[in-house]
């Protein structure tokens, strides 16, 4: 799993715990070559973190683990290469169905 986080956009105090429940590396990457992206907003909408993994089953994985915690996930189509596959918004921030 790698993560980067995008300059200028406001890292929420709940990012602790984010990438505690995740195991996310103290230090942001730089290499972006994973397979499947996501991005974390903080809570004024703004994506400030993206998370990289290798494949689907780690994909699935991570996002399912995400909701259990109280995430609220959104799936994208993503269609080109390093283009987003899903918006997780901060706990709390649940969408209406």
């Amino acid at each position: 799993m790698k993560t980067v986080l995008i300059q200028n956009n406001r890292k929420p105090a709940s990012d602790d715990a984010l990438s505690k429940l995740l195991g996310l590396p103290k230090d942001a990457e730089t290499d972006q070559n994973s397979t499947m992206w996501f991005g974390i907003e903080n809570d004024s909408g703004e994506v400030y973190r993206l998370i990289g993994v290798d494949g689907v089953a780690d994909y699935v994985k991570t996002l399912k683990q995400l909701s259990s915690a109280g995430y609220w996930v959104e799936s994208l189509e993503a269609e080109m290469a390093g283009a987003l596959h899903a918006v997780v918004k901060a706990q709390g921030d649940r969408q209406p169905l």
